[in-house]
């Protein structure tokens, strides 16, 4: 991406964006580590994912009408500064006491979690309005975000093994409150306020963001599809591979190479995106990579050796990496701007909200069965979906990026 005085706010943007991301990678490994070492039980650590999951359904209540009513920037900036604070109560937590519940920590983890998506959100509404002022094309944005997103991905993991080795899993989490001090400072410096009014009456109904998703051909298949997919791979990165790597290999390492793996075949894919979309369908792209990571998580639970987890591990986050920042051009393209706020914050709950049930479910099942099972059962589910949504929901490629600007004109002159 060329740099000029004009790209500086989606640069400061983007930046902002990677170092909350790199901390909440660090947090990815540090967590499921710790409720293990404390616990020792894969319930209370799918019990701790669910925390951290279930204030992206909190934010589409509440979080996406601050956005649309006060404004993205600073919203994006109070929620980071916020984070910064409640995500110093878990390690202080564990220095000061003695004994930490499993239910404590989930209260703990949940606060650490709870202004995030909103801050996430807030970024995510202002792109397309910055991406033009760049000059730069919305997907080629997007592929550029998604590239640094699957960087954090790769990159947090190798730092979060470090800093556990180095400092202890508590003081790890010290690291995750910084990035988002550095996230709003950043945010704060290089985006320009700007007033987000409208003379347009905003929509009051709590669901409405969700009924306008589930009412648009194109979302509604992307919501659909990604529930199925978070019920399936949020497990599969949060609980299953801890499990494999600290129980089943007696090897914590693993579980940073395998994240590590996976985050930088994701990073390939979604730098991939932009040379991908000129030569095939939408379709081939996303539903080819979620069949892709469905086949690498049922090998995932059939290899016995360590090394076919991190290939495994590798081959799930390829394509995948290219149909994150797909799904976000779509959303972007088709949701009127006076209303981002609520409809983005409602497609994440949507899809996080079954990825926190499948937290739960995973957890529970792999108590009851055991990890290999759980992952071959998964992989199966999600292959059944994608070939679903790929002959029933084809996604389609709009011509220009203006298209959207005329249906934002018609829609606010008929609310």
């Amino acid at each position: 991406m060329n740099f000029g005085i004009k790209t500086i706010p989606i640069a400061g943007l983007v930046s902002a964006e990677f170092l909350s991301l790199l901390g909440n990678q660090v947090a990815a490994v540090a967590i499921p580590i710790l409720v293990l070492q404390y616990t020792h039980s894969p319930m209370a650590t799918g019990i701790a994912g669910a925390g951290n999951l279930i204030p992206i359904v909190i934010a589409a209540f509440f979080g996406g009408r601050a956005i649309d009513k006060l404004g993205a920037w600073p919203v994006s900036v109070i929620a980071d500064s916020l984070s910064c604070i409640s995500v110093l109560a878990l390690p202080l937590a564990f220095i000061y006491f003695s004994h930490i519940s499993s239910a404590l920590i989930f209260l703990l983890v949940f606060a650490g979690a709870l202004f995030d998506p909103t801050g996430i959100a807030a970024r995510q509404t202002m792109v397309p309005a910055l991406a033009r002022l760049a000059g730069k094309p919305l997907e080629k944005i997007n592929t550029f975000r998604g590239g640094l997103e699957n960087g954090a991905d790769f990159i947090g993991p190798i730092i979060g093994v470090g800093l556990i080795g180095l400092l202890g899993v508590v003081n790890t989490f010290f690291i995750n409150a910084v990035s988002f001090l550095l996230c709003a400072v950043i945010f704060a410096l290089a985006v320009p306020k700007k007033r987000n009014r409208s003379p347009v009456k905003r929509d009051d109904d709590l669901m409405f963001g969700a009924r306008f998703i589930f009412g648009h051909a194109q979302l509604r298949a992307l919501a659909c599809i990604g529930m199925i997919a978070s019920f399936v791979i949020l497990p599969f990165l949060a609980v299953m591979l801890p499990v494999l790597a600290t129980q089943v290999f007696d090897n914590p390492a693993l579980l940073g190479i395998s994240l590590s793996a996976f985050g930088i075949s994701a990073t390939l894919g979604a730098l991939s995106l932009s040379r991908l979309s000129r030569l095939y369908s939408r379709s081939l792209i996303y539903y080819g990579g979620l069949l892709m990571t469905a086949f690498a998580i049922v090998l995932c639970g059939l290899f016995t050796f360590q090394y076919g987890v991190v290939a495994s591990a590798a081959l799930a986050g390829l394509l995948l990496g290219a149909g994150n920042p797909l799904e976000q051009t779509i959303l972007q393209e088709e949701t009127p701007r006076i209303f981002t706020g609520q409809i983005f914050t409602s497609f994440n709950a949507i899809r996080f909200a079954a990825g926190l049930l499948g937290l739960l479910a995973a957890g529970v099942a792999t108590e009851l069965t055991n990890v290999n099972v759980v992952l071959v059962f998964g992989g199966s589910l999600l292959i059944l979906a994608a070939m679903a949504g790929w002959q029933l929901a084809p996604l389609q490629k709009k011509n220009r990026y203006v298209v959207k600007e005329k249906r934002e004109q018609e829609t606010s002159r008929s609310t």
